[in-house]
């Protein structure tokens, strides 16, 4: 297993959980330094810290090279181990081959590794592995020790020995291994005592986060950077986002590229009172003059850009708003980590990347899957038109070698020449091959959109729509929702809708990657540790992202939201680059495109989506500049890119402007990349407009007739989704789901019946059912607690309830005498509440006194009452205003409201 994966590991194991409330408050602080520029990329990565390559050259140097073999690693193992097995194999060879570091005891750790998670745990044990590499000749270091140890602290693969995992730990911190010091805390931490180990748990952190500083040499901004996301993360130490800036400072301070753009992010993110534009911008322009932050792999793709002014930089983030106290929604967007990836005009035609995955193919082994990357690789550098024909070649052998994607998108290229039987039935054989042989459920749409659109024969509806049913019976097809329906969808009326996006969110759908977050975000009950989760996967997502910043943008409430939601889409640019050009133009122009700068700034964004062949973008930009330059000479800017990439809108934009046989074939290419919707369905029919042919628009017209609802219902506003659940009988309400969960045994489940039919302001409400379901709680084990606390909050009604069924004195009594607080306190309250002389008062003032003694908030408000109007006791302002103010710190406002009284009184 991987080391970055081990302190995930430890939280597996069976040891008692650590609440939030055990993380260690540590500030281990940087020390002070002298800015200076010591940190450079590229550098050899020691035990501690990996750090990043450098990728600015079109080279495909040995550091890149190894850098792709590992994550094609990574990528394949956690894919699917099983599947991959020989492939992973094949890659960790490769990697011997040129890494002699490697080879030996690391290639051996890596193959242990791929074993595991591939479940073949037998074998593994039967190879003596683990053994072989713990006992052989070479000594292992620090970093391999602390792997090895894992699999002897479970037994997996091997016989299972905790005390030889504790000394092999124990060994490797003593050396000073940080991630061994940090494996050792976190098991103190879940209360696992380390034979051998005396140092406390502030120390051993210490030790951890000395020990990964190290020595100030040019990885120690990369060490730095990752001390400062244990402050982010919070899963050790406390979180403390003002020691992670001080150490991303310390890093940008001394040469880092990306901690001074961290810092950058830092002040976009502030709160209004800590924003500070001055620092901000001076780290701003550390960050161009080292190349921003683009990262070994990230720049493979169209991010090969040396770096761009400061001033371009500033004029993409626009202004850093600080009036955030305007903002109504809460928001998780701090928690992204965006880089900056500033993009050229034109697409690079060589990559490190591109040259990668070239030598892949040639290896014995290689996946299908690597022969449509680089066909995939290929088109985006060249063109998808100007490089079909080696593209085409390309996905020949990944449908050879069982690649699903490849073969769906060879039958893509097919479509082109749909006029071809041959060409046809191929496009369709190779869809139900990738169905049928490895479950590929997008292929069902594949094949609905040929039958109902695509075909030169279509429509043939029956076929279209026996596909489209059973994609839809697939539960794969994407949840489409408008952003105000997406925050309203209610668990009780809509729970397949939300489960859908929930399921299609943790499978990565970009999509409902974004619409589960911003669920995620809005609910009030989310923790901050929810938040960075799911934050932490949308930004691996450009698609992702881009798509959040759009809702976050079209759900803003008030101009202040609406700003920082275009900031935040500025930065989502920088991250993404040109990919997200158009949904920021379209965004910019919606908010402010009447200012001349934020005009030119738009016809900029548009020509860079242009350069990709982005037809959207190729048509606002020729209806935006209509003023200035006609259609034509727009579509005379673009036409080589259309010619060699341009996607259906931009093809389409083309034919008033071709000739009668390249719109034909233009024609053809939109076919086989459009979408069986009304809008790509009735821009065709406009092109044959344009041509003169009528036949051909009534053709399309016809199919777009077959489009389910069809025009009117379309503008009503109604989705798909919302027909089919059309009088299909209600969602089970929340009183029927917690009553099922109880009938399950769920333990939580008569707790939420009893809130539910206690609570005079719901439809459920019976106080009845209540006073029996809280007898019930009282005799449950472990919920006696819960259930005193829910008596003491409930009504009159059900307590009433209770008490005529059962005497609640000597059970609160008993609770008390247990010497928890809140007992005592609820104890004190019931015989306040039930007191019918001085003696039964001043009895329950005395176990209330004693309550509030012991810290609890309820107890002081209720005693500092009693004291300032003599309820059974001498009055004694002094000591009442004392009490109050002491819970009115605590946050009680009904303490604060008479504390407030008290003191008003006192003046006059």
């Amino acid at each position: 297993m991987r080391r970055a994966t081990f302190l995930a590991f430890l939280l597996a194991l069976p040891l008692p959980a650590m609440s939030q409330d055990r993380r260690l408050e540590l500030a281990f602080l940087p020390p002070a330094i002298t800015p200076q520029d010591i940190c450079t990329t590229g550098a050899t990565p020691d035990d501690s810290a990996e750090t990043e390559t450098d990728s600015s050259s079109t080279d495909l140097t040995p550091e890149l090279r190894l850098s792709f073999i590992q994550r094609d690693i990574r990528n394949y193992q956690a894919s699917d181990a099983v599947r991959w097995f020989d492939v992973i194999s094949m890659l960790i060879n490769w990697q011997a081959e040129l890494d002699p570091a490697f080879a030996g005891t690391g290639e051996a750790l890596a193959r242990i590794a791929l074993y595991v998670d591939a479940g073949r745990l037998a074998e593994l044990s039967d190879l003596g592995l683990i053994d072989t590499v713990r006992q052989g000749p070479v000594r292992l270091n620090n970093a391999q020790r602390l792997a090895i140890a894992q699999y002897y602290l479970t037994g997996t693969g091997v016989r299972q020995d905790r005390d030889l995992a504790f000394s092999l730990m124990r060994e490797a911190a003593y050396g000073g291994n940080p991630d061994a010091l940090l494996a050792i805390a976190k098991l103190i931490q879940v209360g696992q005592e380390i034979p051998g180990w005396d140092a406390p748990l502030d120390m051993t952190v210490s030790l951890a986060f000395g020990g990964m500083l190290g020595q100030m040499n040019a990885d120690v901004c990369a060490r730095a950077e990752r001390i400062a996301q244990f402050y982010l993360a919070g899963d050790i130490v406390a979180p403390n986002p003002d020691i992670a800036r001080d150490w991303y400072r310390f890093a940008a301070d001394l040469g880092g590229a990306t901690a001074a753009w961290r810092m950058v992010e830092f002040h976009l993110d502030a709160s209004a009172d800590r924003k500070d534009n001055s620092e901000m911008l001076a780290y701003l322009r550390l960050a161009v003059e080292r190349g921003i932050t683009v990262s070994a792999l990230d720049a493979t793709r169209l991010r090969e850009s040396p770096g761009v002014e400061t001033a371009e930089l500033q004029r993409i983030l626009g202004f850093n708003h600080s009036a955030d106290t305007a903002r109504t929604r809460p928001s998780l967007s701090h928690h992204f980590q965006l880089a900056a990836n500033p993009v050229t005009d034109e697409v690079a035609p060589e990559s490190p990347y591109l040259q990668y995955l070239r030598e892949l193919v040639r290896r014995d082994g290689a996946p299908g899957d690597a022969f449509t990357r680089l066909a995939q690789e290929i088109m985006l550098r060249e063109g998808r038109w100007a490089a079909e024909t080696q593209a085409m070649a390309l996905l020949e052998e990944a449908t050879r070698r069982g690649d699903p994607d490849g073969m769906m998108l060879l039958a893509r290229m097919h479509l082109r020449y749909r006029d071809n039987p041959t060409k046809l039935t191929r496009a369709i054989n190779l869809n139900l091959e990738a169905l049928d042989r490895f479950g590929a459920t997008g292929a069902m749409s594949e094949l609905d959109a040929i039958y109902r659109c695509q075909a030169g024969d279509a429509l043939l509806i029956d076929q279209a729509r026996y596909w489209a049913a059973r994609y839809t019976a697939s539960q794969h097809e994407p949840v489409t929702i408008s952003p105000t329906d997406l925050l309203t969808l209610d668990p009780f009326k809509d729970p397949e809708t939300i489960a859908q996006i929930q399921s299609e969110a943790l499978g990565g759908v970009p999509s409902s990657l974004a619409a589960f977050t911003e669920r995620v975000q809005a609910d009030p009950l989310a923790t901050d540790s929810s938040h960075r989760l799911w934050a932490n996967r949308i930004s691996r997502s450009a698609k992702a992202l881009e798509t959040f910043a759009d809702l976050e943008y079209n759900l803003a409430t008030n101009p202040v939201e609406r700003e920082l939601a275009i900031e935040l889409f500025r930065r989502v640019y920088l991250n993404n680059g040109a990919t997200t050009a158009l949904d920021l133009s379209v965004a910019l122009v919606e908010d402010s495109g009447r200012d001349p700068a934020i005009a030119a700034e738009i016809v900029d964004y548009l020509t860079r989506a242009g350069n990709r062949g982005e037809g959207a973008a190729i048509r606002l930009l020729s209806r935006l500049t209509a003023n200035h330059q006609t259609e034509s000479e727009v579509y005379a800017r673009f036409a080589k890119v259309i010619e060699e990439r341009g996607d259906f809108n931009a093809l389409t934009f083309a034919i008033p402007h071709v000739d009668e046989a390249r719109a034909e074939d233009y024609i053809d290419r939109a076919v086989s990349l459009m979408t069986c919707g009304s809008k790509n369905i009735g821009e065709l029919a406009d092109a044959h407009a344009i041509m003169g042919q009528p036949d051909m628009v009534h053709h399309w017209a016809m199919i777009g007739l077959a489009v389910d609802g069809g025009h009117v219902l379309a503008k009503l506003s109604i989705s798909d989704r919302q027909m089919d659940f059309f009088d299909t009988g209600a969602a089970p309400s929340a009183l029927e789901v917690a009553e099922r969960a109880r009938a399950e045994g769920a333990a939580l489940a008569s707790l939420t019946l009893f809130n539910l039919t206690a609570d005079p302001g719901l439809p459920s409400y019976n106080p009845t059912d209540a006073a029996a379901l809280l007898i019930d709680l009282l005799s449950a084990p472990g919920q006696e607690s819960q259930a005193l606390s829910a008596f003491r909050r409930a009504g009159d009604a059900v307590r009433a309830a209770v008490e005529a069924r059962i005497d609640m004195r000597p059970i609160l009594l008993a609770a008390a005498n247990r010497g928890d607080a809140a007992a005592v306190r609820d104890f004190g309250l019931f015989l306040r509440d039930t007191a019918t002389s001085t003696a039964e008062l001043q009895e329950a003032l005395r176990w209330i006194e004693e309550a509030a003694a012991a810290g609890d908030t309820a107890a002081m408000t209720a005693w500092g009452e009693a004291l300032a109007f003599g309820l059974g006791v001498a009055p004694d302002r002094a000591a009442a205003l004392t009490w109050l103010e002491r819970a009115e710190r605590a946050g009680d406002m009904d303490a604060a409201r008479l504390a407030r009284l008290l003191r008003l009184e006192a003046l006059q």
